[in-house]
């Protein structure tokens, strides 16, 4: 009965209430206020980490996870002398020593050091996660792609394989980091001044065998270490997993407000990628809806010409600049279009009659007085008075400086450009010199590695390089189609609207509009198509008649499935569109000839006529 009743006490529900407010809630706020719809420009897991570290949320987010597992660890401590005080669990700050009451205890410096490294751990995890980035591929009401939530039975389970997994690994790393620490410490205390005020607190540690499997021999405290950690984990995760599941659920706003379609229609206008792909998201609901409320709402959205620019024109201006900018990205391969040439305007010749002016003669004699050489002590202060060489060259170190104008006492000096151009100089040597002994370091420690290190070391290190610095193609592909989930919803609202308007469209506002909206799409398509050509080309099966080394096997597999997932991108995004042009040519049919077409828009339309 002692057992069963264990969960119920006081103390375990106290417990259970700090845990869920220092580690489960923390990591859900985190993810709500960090959140943005952008994803990271990144091809590769260096370029990855590298641009997360860039952003002030990645260093908020660690020391938010470090905190809680420091406040878990002194939980964890506080809960282990409550339920046993009779028994030690050798926890304490400090050892119990009477000669030295202020040594370190290490068992609960190493489960700090352990919940420090799991804080770290799991923040890289959530960088190379992008948690922190809207979870498109989550959004419940994405019916082009199959739906990756977990339920959250599926989200225990997978939580707690991820928090084994995650704590397994990370314990024995906390180990040997403890043991190197330990092993460096000797070499700290020979710095001057520094050992006098660590060794009431850390001598002990220099006595008996600082060997870097010390750690190893107490696997009580590794056990200790590893539930703690599980159960940290396992919050956070759990956590992240229903943040992932309820939070990107879509809410349906416009029903309960005066003018739903009004409401849609100005909601895809938002400044948030987020809230604007929800609005998209509604109107495809009501654009794909057959019941009769669906049937009325349609024909208030065609028929309303209260509004100026009415509804359908903001919708339709707004959803075509949409698909243009990522036409165009995307046609640039992820690069920014290239600013427009300035037009240098040729200024006319006047035509105004010449004026007539009255020369006046010049003065060519000397305009200063002249009079009798001045005495020594008047030429003396007109010297000083004058700007002469020191005047100049303190000039020219101000502006070289960069001194603003109000703390300096003469417009501009001769020497000022050039005294710049010295400073300029200087920086960019003493950059250049900083860079190239970075380098110099980094060949050092490689040669180094290399020439010591077993062979089987220095090949997975290599093959670990190659991992870490290697572009992925299916991420290259992503960044040329940052917002391919709203496009493909962009071009399901058009094309029902418009299949809709056939027989709902009283004023015949929304056919008018059908080629430029086949248009766009047909552009869209035909770039897609051209690029997935390149993209599939560039993995060929490996020939049955030549011998591949086991490196060579690797690097075409990991190849052939960068390629899957890169047409699997460029897929989504085509099949959207020939759906979204074959659901228009459909309900159209043979009225679409009544329409002009561009030549190769015409001759791209055309198996879509024939097919449907």
């Amino acid at each position: 009965m002692g057992t069963a009743v264990v969960p119920f006490l006081p103390l375990t529900i106290l417990g259970a209430l700090i845990t869920w407010t220092t580690a489960a809630a923390p990591a859900a706020v985190l993810r709500k206020v960090f959140l943005t719809p952008t994803r990271t420009p990144a091809t590769s897991p260096s370029t990855s980490v590298k641009a997360s570290l860039s952003k002030s949320s990645t260093t908020n987010a660690f020391v938010v996870y470090a905190f809680s597992a420091a406040i878990a660890a002194a939980l964890h401590v506080f809960l282990a002398y409550a339920y046993d005080s009779s028994r030690d669990a050798k926890l304490g700050l400090f050892v119990k020593s009477k000669k030295h009451p202020y040594y370190l205890n290490g068992r609960l410096l190493f489960i700090l050091l352990s919940q420090l490294s799991l804080a770290l751990g799991f923040s890289l995890r959530n960088i190379t996660l992008d948690r922190f980035v809207f979870s498109w591929s989550l959004v419940a009401s994405s019916s082009n792609r199959k739906s990756t939530r977990f339920s959250p039975s599926e989200n225990v389970i997978k939580a707690i394989a991820v928090a084994a997994v995650f704590t397994t690994l990370t314990v024995p790393f906390s180990a040997v980091i403890f043991g190197l620490a330990r092993m460096t410490l000797p070499a700290i205390y020979q710095l001057p001044l520094l050992h006098y005020f660590l060794r009431p607190f850390t001598a002990h540690f220099l006595r008996g065998s600082w060997t870097i499997f010390l750690p190893f021999r107490h696997l009580a405290l590794l056990s200790r270490a590893w539930f703690l950690g599980f159960t940290t984990i396992f919050t956070w995760e759990l956590s992240n997993g229903l943040f992932d599941t309820f939070i990107y659920q879509p809410v349906i706003v416009a029903q309960v407000t005066p003018d739903p379609h009004v409401t849609l229609v100005s909601g895809i206008s938002s400044s948030d990628l987020a809230f604007r792909y929800f609005a998209y998201t509604e109107l495809k609901t009501l654009a794909a809806e057959q019941s009769p409320a669906a049937v009325v709402r349609r024909t208030s959205l065609f028929s309303d010409q209260k509004h100026n620019p009415s509804p359908w024109a903001h919708l339709f201006r707004e959803s075509l600049l949409f698909l243009g900018k990522d036409y165009q990205y995307f046609l640039n391969r992820g690069k920014p279009a290239a600013p427009k040439p300035e037009v240098k305007k040729v200024p006319t010749p006047s035509t105004s009659p010449p004026i007539k002016v009255t020369q006046v003669p010049l003065i060519r004699t000397s305009i200063f007085q002249s009079g009798k050489p001045s005495s020594p002590i008047r030429s003396v202060v007109e010297s000083l008075g004058s700007d002469g060489a020191l005047a100049q060259a303190l000039d020219a170190g101000a502006e070289a400086a960069h001194i603003p104008e109000l703390f300096r006492t003469v417009e501009d000096a001769v020497l000022s450009e050039p005294a710049k151009a010295e400073v300029k100089k200087s920086v960019e040597k003493a950059t250049g010199v900083v860079e190239q002994f970075t380098n110099q370091a980094k060949a050092a420690l490689h040669g180094a590695y290399e020439r010591f290190a077993p062979t089987r070391a220095a090949r997975f290190g290599e093959r670990l390089g190659r991992w870490w610095r290697k572009d992925r193609l299916g991420r290259v592909v992503q960044g040329h189609l940052p917002n391919m989930e709203m496009d493909v919803v962009i071009v399901e609202v058009l094309s029902h609207l418009i299949c809709a308007s056939l027989t709902e469209d009283k004023y015949g506002v929304v056919q008018r509009d059908i080629p430029r909206v086949l248009e766009a799409m047909i552009s869209f398509l035909a770039e897609i198509e051209k690029y997935q050509k390149e993209v599939r080309g560039m993995y060929a099966p490996p020939a049955l008649d030549k011998t591949y080394t086991p490196e060579e096997f690797e690097e075409l597999e990991a190849l052939r499935i960068e390629v899957e997932k890169a047409s699997d991108i460029l897929g989504y995004v085509g099949d959207g569109m020939k759906e979204g042009i074959a659901r228009i040519v459909r309900t159209f049919g043979d009225k679409l000839l009544a329409f002009k077409f561009p030549t190769r828009i015409a001759q791209k339309l055309q198996p879509f006529l024939e097919y449907c």
